[in-house]
C-alpha cells in the first residue's frame, strides 16, 4: 500500500502514551502500566490508524470527494454491525451530553439575532451525522436489531469487579483513567487538533471533524481490542493438561467469562501484573496469523497479498 503520509521530527513531538496508559488502565491493566509496553500499544494505533486513512483516502477519491469523511471511515466498519452499533450509541450518547449542557447554560444571548437569521436561511444544509451514515449503509436492518451490546456488558462486569473493593482515592484514580480518550482538552469537547497533529503531522490529507471522531472512536476501541485479547492469553495459559476447567481459577488475570470465581489472588487491582510486551506481541501473532486448525493447511498457498486488517474492526 503506497503512504501518503511524510513524517518530520515535529511529529515525534506528539504522543498519546499518558492518554493510552490510562485507558490500558481502565480497561483492567495494572494502575502503573510497563512503559514500554504503551509506546508498542501506541506504535500500533497509530499504524492502524493511518492504515485506515490509506484507504478512506482511497475511497475519498473514487467518489469524488475533496475530504476525508465519517462516511468514507464508517463505510470500513460495514462488515462489522456490532462496531457499527457501538458507533451509533456512542453518538446517541455524546448527542444526549451535548444537550443537557446547552440546556444547563442557555443559548448566548448576543448570538441569538444570528441563530435565529442562520435558521431562516434556505441554503444551509444539515450535516450527516454518523448516525445518518450508519442507517445509509445497513440497507438490511442488521444494525437495528442488535438489541444487545455484548461488549460494553463485558467492560462493565469487569469494571464492576476491579472496583468492588477499592477506596475512594483508588477508585477516583480509575474513574478518570476510564474517561480517557483520544479527544483533547477537557472531556466530551469536540476538538481533535492532538489526534489530527499525530496521525497528519503535515496536513498531507484533508480530513473533516466528524471523519476524525470516527477514527478517535477506533483507535480507542483498538487499544481496547489488544487489552482484552491479552487477558484472554492468560486466560489460556492456565490450562492444565487433563483439566478442562483449570483456566477459569482465580489467577492473574481479569476475563469477565470467568468473574464467578476469584479473579484477582491478591488484594484489590493491585495484584495484576502489568501487561508486557511479549503478551502484546502473542496477541497480534493470534490476530494476524490465524494458522491454526484446518484452515492453516490451505494457508500457504494463499496470496501473500492479503488486505490489511483492523484490529478495531
Amino acid at each position: 500500500m503506497v503512504s501518503y503520509f511524510t513524517i518530520d521530527a515535529s511529529s515525534e513531538v506528539t504522543n498519546f502514551q499518558k492518554e493510552i496508559s490510562n485507558m490500558m488502565h481502565g480497561f483492567g491493566d495494572n494502575p502503573n502500566p510497563n512503559a514500554a509496553t504503551v509506546v508498542l500499544v501506541e506504535n500500533i494505533v497509530l499504524q492502524q490508524v493511518r492504515s485506515m486513512l490509506q484507504e478512506a483516502y482511497n475511497y475519498s477519491n473514487m467518489r469524488g470527494g475533496k475530504a476525508i469523511t465519517n462516511y468514507d471511515i464508517i463505510y470500513l466498519m460495514r462488515k462489522n454491525t456490532l462496531k457499527l452499533k457501538r458507533l451509533y450509541e456512542y453518538q446517541l450518547k455524546l448527542e444526549k451530553i451535548d444537550n443537557n449542557r446547552a440546556t444547563v447554560s442557555g443559548p448566548d444571548p448576543m448570538m441569538s439575532g444570528i441563530l435565529i437569521e442562520d435558521e431562516k436561511a434556505p441554503t444551509i444544509k444539515k450535516k450527516r451525522t454518523h448516525i445518518d451514515v450508519i442507517k445509509e449503509l445497513d440497507e438490511t436492518d442488521e444494525v437495528s436489531e442488535i438489541k444487545f451490546d455484548v461488549i460494553d456488558y463485558l467492560r462493565k462486569v469487569r469494571a464492576a469487579k476491579i472496583t468492588e473493593s477499592m477506596t475512594f482515592e483508588k477508585y477516583e484514580a480509575y474513574h478518570k483513567a476510564r474517561c480517557s480518550s483520544f479527544r483533547s482538552g477537557a472531556s466530551f469537547t469536540k476538538s481533535f487538533h492532538k489526534l489530527e497533529k499525530w496521525i497528519n503531522p503535515n496536513k498531507d490529507l484533508k480530513i473533516t471533524n466528524p471523519a476524525l471522531e470516527v477514527l478517535c472512536f477506533l483507535a480507542y476501541e483498538t487499544v481496547a481490542e489488544i487489552v482484552e485479547a491479552v487477558f484472554l492469553i492468560r486466560q489460556d495459559a492456565k490450562k492444565k493438561s487433563g483439566d478442562p476447567f483449570s483456566k477459569f481459577e482465580g489467577g492473574y488475570f481479569c476475563n469477565p467469562v470467568s468473574l464467578n470465581n476469584a479473579v484477582y489472588i491478591k488484594s484489590g487491582y493491585e495484584g495484576v501484573p502489568a501487561i508486557t510486551v511479549a503478551e502484546v506481541r502473542e496477541a497480534l501473532r493470534r490476530y494476524f496469523n490465524p494458522r491454526v486448525g484446518m484452515n492453516g493447511l490451505f494457508y500457504r498457498n494463499m496470496n501473500n497479498d492479503l488486505p490489511v486488517r483492523y484490529i478495531a474492526i
